[in-house]
């Protein structure tokens, strides 16, 4: 069994718990409150623009040059994917970028990209890749899971459940899956070790961001 379903077994309960969590659920339905939803969008453009410095650190340390320019080119695709998501849903609702990036992280948000950056500045090559791939993975699955089982016309957010569920995104992740499994043959045990602790670390973090959202989560004390 390659390292990739080893660890995403392991994180089996995570993700079905995404999978029922209210956010998905009223995602699903249309039902989702404007208001959590524009929470949501704001601190996920906050959250890519730390994740793009993620990414950029990743191609560096990437040991061959054939992979650090098919890796940044891979994850680049995703990244204007998303960015785009972004810039429509904005317009939609009315929010400027100048809004968006003034916001401030949100405990979780700033929680998440910290361990996404210490993990990038500390650990290896395959390890930080591994980190970053439940963002990846998770939302490819999620966006697919929704796009097969949702019953509705006029879904205000179906443009976000077809750009995670699009075959040209799950491409891309697909790519970032086969690199992590690459790198998982000629790891250590050490290394392994550490591979699979950050994927299961980073999807804990993929729950608890749309929990986050879900209660609209701002600093206790300021």
């Amino acid at each position: 069994m390659n390292f990739s379903a080893q660890v995403w077994n392991k994180i089996d309960n995570i993700y079905n718990s995404i999978l029922i969590m209210p956010f998905v659920q009223e995602l699903k339905s249309g039902l989702l409150k404007r208001e959590i939803f524009q929470h949501y969008m704001i601190q996920d453009a906050i959250y890519l623009g730390e994740f793009a410095r993620v990414l950029a650190i990743i191609s560096a340390k990437a040991p061959e040059p054939d992979l650090q320019l098919q890796f940044a080119n891979n994850v680049r695709e995703a990244i204007i994917v998303e960015r785009s998501l972004h810039e429509n849903f904005f317009a939609k609702f009315g929010i400027t970028i100048d809004h968006a990036l003034a916001t401030e992280p949100s405990p979780t948000c700033l929680n998440y990209t910290n361990f996404l950056i210490a993990t990038a500045y500390r650990d290896s090559f395959a390890v930080t890749v591994a980190a970053v791939l439940p963002c990846f993975w998770i939302y490819s699955e999620v966006g697919k899971h929704i796009y097969q089982t949702a019953k509705i016309d006029n879904n205000p957010y179906q443009k976000w459940i077809e750009t995670y569920a699009d075959p040209d995104f799950e491409a891309s992740v697909n790519y970032i899956i086969q690199v992590v499994d690459q790198q998982a043959k000629i790891a250590s045990v050490q290394e392994l070790k550490l591979m699979e602790q950050a994927f299961y670390r980073a999807s804990q973090f993929e729950w608890m961001f749309w929990h986050s959202s879900e209660q609209l989560e701002t600093w206790s004390i300021k």
